[in-house]
């Protein structure tokens, strides 16, 4: 072999052990979808606007006509989205983990250019020749647990989706944040948050600060913000300082003679709540089926169970956090049960919420 030959094989070979390697980081890629729209008006979505990634350069995502766009990005990863509009101002998101599990409602409020420079001045922030900030601003809002799971048409629909009576505080420590009034205004001489949920602070240094809430009667989900020079970081809702679910009191009760049920019963159903049932392995009666919360499941519907399949009850209701009880068939063994919790607004069940 020459060595031009012996060069390019090399050269070759790698190029693909990059390419393998980057498709074995990339085996299980986790979706991020949401909506860019306005800041002032909802009902202005950002078609043509891209979706970046700040730790991953290449990523990106084109917005559709309807608002929409769906980012692609690795598992197991710090993961902060920024978008980037002709006439609008760029926006970050809050920073967050990919852990197995797609994002949705990940929306972009995003303010023209105009606006951006109203709101600066408005709360007297440095800016520098460009018209950037000179260091960075975290802004989120307390949002209620009635839009986490909505859709966007349901969130936009939803009106005045604040909760008033909360503070917020950093991690390392900031100076206080400010307030917006229920005029939609940064106030300086609001001590709490009010009904449209606003917060903000300016003048941040670089960082990775954790951003928490505290309030009398309820609690509230706390997020990353990793600010950098003229960052504006927007953690806007359903995410951010958004409030937790309830909990979701309702019982699974099942009877079994060995691996074959003998009865079922939910109770302590939290209001219109959903109750779906799966199962997963090889020769299973149904993959899903969903129940009534009221009415008794027919025993004869999950009769084909046997050993090595897997049972589970998924039970959800709006506002509360979800409930998964998942049997394991074992032979000769009468299954017990796994409970798992879904967090308001998520899919993948955790131990706890």
């Amino acid at each position: 072999m020459t060595s031009s030959r012996r060069v390019l094989a090399v050269a070759t070979v790698c190029a693909l052990g990059t390419w393998l390697g980057v498709a074995e980081a990339w085996a299980r890629p986790v979706h991020i979808r949401g909506t860019a729209y306005e800041f002032s008006n909802t009902k202005v979505k950002l078609g043509g606007a891209i979706v970046r990634v700040a730790e991953r350069p290449r990523v990106r995502a084109t917005v559709r006509r309807d608002g929409s766009y769906d980012l692609v990005v690795p598992d197991r990863a710090s993961i902060t989205p920024y978008i980037t509009a002709a006439g609008y101002h760029t926006i970050y998101l809050q920073t967050f983990r990919t852990a197995g599990e797609d994002l949705a409602r990940v929306n972009f409020q995003t303010p023209r250019d105009a606006i951006y420079r109203a709101l600066a001045g408005l709360l007297e922030v440095p800016l520098d020749e460009r018209g950037e900030l000179r260091q960075c601003a975290i802004v989120s809002t307390f949002s209620t647990r009635n839009v986490r799971d909505l859709s966007f048409n349901g969130f936009t629909g939803y009106g005045a989706h604040g909760v008033a009576g909360a503070t917020a505080f950093a991690r390392p420590a900031l100076p206080p944040p400010v307030y917006f009034n229920e005029d939609v205004i940064p106030d300086p001489l609001q001590e709490l948050s009010s009904v449209d949920g606003g917060v903000v602070w300016t003048r941040v240094p670089a960082g990775a600060y954790r951003i928490r809430a505290r309030h009398p009667s309820t609690r509230f989900a706390s997020f990353l913000a990793t600010c950098r020079p003229g960052r504006v970081i927007n953690a806007n809702p359903p995410w951010g300082l958004h409030e937790l679910g309830l909990r979701n009191t309702a019982k699974v009760s099942l009877r079994w003679s060995g691996t074959r049920l003998r009865r079922f019963r939910v109770t302590n159903l939290p209001p219109a709540a959903t109750v779906r049932l799966s199962c997963t392995g090889s020769g299973c009666p149904f993959k899903r089926r969903s129940v009534k919360a009221n009415d008794p499941v027919p025993v004869d519907l999950l009769e084909g169970l046997r050993p090595g399949q897997t049972l589970e009850v998924r039970l959800t209701a709006h506002g509360y956090d979800g409930k998964l009880v998942r049997y394991r068939l074992r032979s000769g063994q009468s299954p017990k049960p796994v409970t798992l919790c879904l967090p308001l607004g998520s899919t993948k069940p955790r131990p706890h919420c």
